[in-house]
C-alpha cells in the first residue's frame, strides 16, 4: 500500500510539472509559477515525507522515489532557470 501512495503522489508531482512545461512553453510565466509554487510547496514535500517516514516499508520503491525527486527537483531549477534567468 505503500507503494500505490507514493505513485499518486508522483502522478500529482507530474500532473503538476507538465502544466509548468505548457506553461512555460504557452509563455504563461503566471501559469508556470503557480506550478513550480505548487511542486516546491506541497507536492514534492509531501513525496519527501512519505518516502522518508514509511518509505523503510516498501525499500524495493524507495530508491526510485528519492531518484524521481531528484530529477523533479533538477527539472524545476532548469525551468526556473528559463523562466527568471537565475544564475547558479
Amino acid at each position: 500500500i505503500v507503494t500505490f501512495i507514493q505513485f499518486i503522489e508522483e502522478e500529482a508531482i507530474q500532473s503538476a510539472a507538465l502544466g509548468v512545461f505548457l506553461a512555460i512553453r504557452g509563455k504563461s510565466y503566471r501559469g508556470a509559477s503557480l506550478g513550480i509554487t505548487l511542486l516546491r510547496g506541497t507536492l514534492i514535500p509531501h513525496l519527501k515525507e512519505l518516502n522518508t517516514g514509511v518509505g523503510w516499508m516498501a525499500p524495493y520503491s524507495e530508491g526510485c522515489f528519492a531518484d524521481f525527486l531528484l530529477a523533479t527537483e533538477t527539472n524545476l531549477d532548469i525551468y526556473e532557470d528559463i523562466l527568471f534567468g537565475h544564475k547558479k
